[in-house]
């Protein structure tokens, strides 16, 4: 029994050691830890601003930008920075990002330079790359307010900046020039090259403040409410959601290679060609014997320009002795008169310098003499990069569509009944 008693003291004595030794190891190394002395494998990273920066500028320097990005957000990050470095470091992320493509983020960055450090000694390059960002996202007006606003050099509010001013007022409500900008820029690219002046641009600021008074008396009279307008609106909304889904499946089919442009070029170089083309003079009469009289009279060498002031009927070049302003092309309707095709053949096949035969043309006749001709020519690919881009893209995306239409049908629980609508005398619904 007094062995067992003693067995069990030592025991106990043992435990109350080794707890007593654990307690001192930990509170040693806690106290190394506080004072810098020791740190956990774990948090060798956490807040090292050093290995943050070293990490970026190696991934930077061999070219590895999107891992190069992580590492200088991370330093960014991290505690301790003064402001001037802080600022430093997102002008670098900025310029990553640009060299990447994506200025939405580059922006996001260096706008953080501004805010962080006014007085950055990068302002000049700064200014530069924003202006350029904006561009890229073809928000050329804020673009243009931005370099307007940076190039002064000094502060200015929201309100003093360009497109903060007030272009309209109704009643209360104020209309900002930056507010007629985005919608117009928002338009179709055809559509916003009929206002690129100043007095164009008026026009359309008329237009944008009629179009705001049309929808104030709409919401007056409850539009909104109407059934029809209603299943108009829900339709739209369809359909813009079509689109969008168009947009995420057919995107990766917009990529062009520049060898692929020459190839298709190649295959269809009579799509480019200039055709020939020449600048003529022309006589407008009402009758066929009144054209011979006119030919005869130039057969014997009377004055062409003279017998056109005396005579033509088209008041547009009559004044001018005959001469059509610009070049007529040949296949085209370059007089806006019709007839293309004998006009056509009359002018390209005669010699320059000569008058071409009398052309009847609706209710009268005309006479073309023949000033200078350019002969039709097949144009470098430099030329219609462009245009060929564009044809090719649209070519692209028609097939891709057609696979991505048949694909969807296939794939999904669809039945289609053609003969219905191809058999003959099938009443309509």
């Amino acid at each position: 029994m007094n062995k067992n008693v003693t067995t069990t003291k030592a025991q106990s004595i043992l435990v109350s050691a080794l707890f007593i030794v654990l307690c001192i190891a930990v509170t040693y190394f806690f106290i190394i830890y506080k004072r810098g002395g020791v740190s956990p494998r774990t948090n060798t990273w956490q807040g090292n601003a050093n290995l943050h920066r070293e990490l970026a500028s190696k991934l930077k320097s061999v070219g590895l930008n999107h891992e190069a990005i992580k590492a200088y957000e991370n330093y960014f990050n991290t505690d301790g920075l003064d402001e001037r470095t802080r600022a430093n470091s997102a002008y670098t992320v900025g310029k990553l990002y640009m060299e990447e493509g994506n200025y939405e983020k580059a922006l996001s960055w260096l706008y953080r330079v501004d805010i962080i450090d006014p007085d950055t000694p990068l302002k000049s390059k700064l200014n530069s790359k924003i202006v350029h960002c904006l561009e890229e996202l073809e928000r050329y007006h804020a673009a243009e307010y931005a370099l307007d606003a940076r190039s002064t050099l000094v502060e200015t509010t929201e309100e003093e900046q360009k497109g903060k001013k007030v272009v309209a007022e109704i009643g209360d409500s104020k209309i900002t020039l930056a507010e007629v900008d985005k919608s117009l820029q928002e338009l179709p690219p055809w559509v916003k090259e009929q206002f690129k002046t100043k007095e164009q641009r008026v026009e359309f600021l008329k237009k944008y403040v009629a179009d705001e008074l049309f929808y104030r008396k709409a919401q007056k009279l409850e539009y909104d409410k109407d059934p029809d307008l209603r299943k108009k609106t829900a339709l739209f909304i369809k359909q813009q959601m079509i689109n969008r889904v168009l947009e995420e499946e057919l995107k990766d089919k917009t990529t062009v290679q520049e060898d692929d442009l020459i190839n298709y070029f190649k295959a269809n170089k009579d799509n480019y060609k200039e055709r020939a083309q020449a600048r003529i003079s022309l006589i407008k009469v009402k009758t066929d014997e009144h054209a011979q009289t006119i030919i005869k009279d130039l057969e014997q060498g009377k004055d062409f320009a003279t017998l056109a002031r005396e005579f033509s009927l088209d008041e547009a070049t009559a004044k001018g002795g005959g001469k059509w302003d610009g070049w007529i092309t040949d296949g085209k309707d370059s007089l806006g008169i019709g007839n293309v095709a004998q006009i056509s053949e009359a002018i390209f096949s005669s010699p320059q310098g000569t008058i071409a035969p009398v052309i009847p043309v609706g209710d009268y006749y005309y006479i073309f003499k023949i000033e200078e001709k350019r002969p039709e020519r097949m144009r470098d690919y430099e030329e219609v990069k462009e245009w060929v881009k564009n044809d090719y893209l649209n070519n692209k995306l028609k097939i891709a569509y057609q696979h991505l239409l048949e694909q969807m049908i296939t794939s999904s629980e669809v039945k289609l009944y053609p003969q219905v609508i191809t058999e003959e005398g099938t009443p309509s619904s």
